[in-house]
């Protein structure tokens, strides 16, 4: 394909209406009229031989084919304005950067105060996807410009491909959770009690085991899973109104353990602490709203010492 007479503006109306999904906003967002708006789309339809955006009560979904161009055409467009755009210190109260990042759910839950404040004052603007904490690094949407960064624990990090950075933030263990008045509290917690316990997880993937599970099988163990859940808050709920325990992440139990009525304790199992890493791509390294975006994130999620009443001693290991 000739691309000669494609014009840039064409490409930016594009990035817009997949970014909002509607004809209005996005022409407001590259300060055309709707009328202009809607001729540009309909120009790029007709040179590219596709609708690309199909109205529904949604709003405006784009096609298989628009879904594919959308990667590429973001990337070429964030070199564009890395190679044309004077080089400035971000201010993100006049910026209309608009940052995309994906992460898991616990991550999201631990981010929602910084998000609501930020966005309310007029800082950020942002849009999450989720993603599955044991799956492995979204490599293509951080190379395709799809996504801007990925948070999560991410275990085979140490293989990162050519062209991404990795930044570590902060390291935390898993505990056992359960609610005030559990038989689990009336003694020391071993592993032959805890495998005897009924048990909640959080398991992201169409499976019947998760991290403890495959844990345990290597010992030659099995714990008695009863309700698998791919939410950690939905799992929290459903220990502190029964009596299920589960081994769930430190900082979300800190979050939201006292207002649910939940005590913890270190696992018996002795695992290693999770590390949670930022991953973006190289090209985006020294962006300065990247710079400032990857810093405001990174403060908020250094971790915090739990402040829910816990059982023994803590004893951290660190990866080596």
């Amino acid at each position: 394909m000739n691309i000669s007479g494609i014009d840039l503006n064409l490409l930016l109306a594009f990035e817009a209406l997949i970014d909002e999904r509607h004809v209005g906003r996005a022409a407001r967002q590259v300060g055309l009229s709707q009328p202009a708006f809607s001729n540009a789309i309909a120009r790029l339809r007709t040179r590219l031989g596709d609708p690309l955006f199909v109205r529904t009560a949604q709003g405006m979904l784009p096609t298989p084919r628009a879904d594919q161009l959308a990667g590429p055409i973001r990337s070429a467009l964030a070199q564009l304005r890395q190679t044309f755009e004077v080089p400035h210190s971000f201010n993100p109260l006049v910026s209309a950067h608009r940052f995309r990042i994906g992460l898991s759910d616990d991550v999201e839950l631990r981010l929602v105060p910084l998000l609501a404040r930020s966005m309310l004052s007029g800082e950020l603007q942002m849009q999450t996807r989720r993603l599955d904490w044991l799956f492995t690094v979204p490599e293509s949407e951080l190379r395709n410009g799809t996504l801007d960064l990925a948070i999560g624990y991410f275990p085979d990090a140490r293989q990162l491909a050519p062209g991404l950075v990795m930044e570590s933030i902060s390291e935390e263990n898993n505990v056992v959770v359960a609610r005030r008045g559990h038989s689990i509290w009336k003694a020391k917690l071993t592993l032959d009690r805890f495998t005897r316990l009924d048990h909640a997880a959080v398991i992201y993937r169409n499976q019947l085991w998760g991290l403890i599970d495959n844990e345990l099988a290597a010992r030659g163990l099995r714990r008695r899973l009863r309700l698998a859940l791919p939410h950690c808050l939905s799992v929290l709920h459903a220990v502190s109104s029964s009596d299920l325990v589960a081994c769930i992440q430190e900082s979300v139990v800190q979050k939201f353990g006292t207002s649910l009525n939940l005590r913890s304790c270190p696992e018996p199992l002795g695992l290693p602490p999770f590390v949670l890493r930022m991953v973006w791509h190289r090209q985006r390294d020294s962006d300065s709203a990247h710079v400032w975006l990857r810093k405001l994130i990174a403060t908020e999620l250094a971790l915090r010492r739990p402040r829910i009443p816990t059982r023994g001693k803590r004893s951290r290991s660190r990866i080596t």
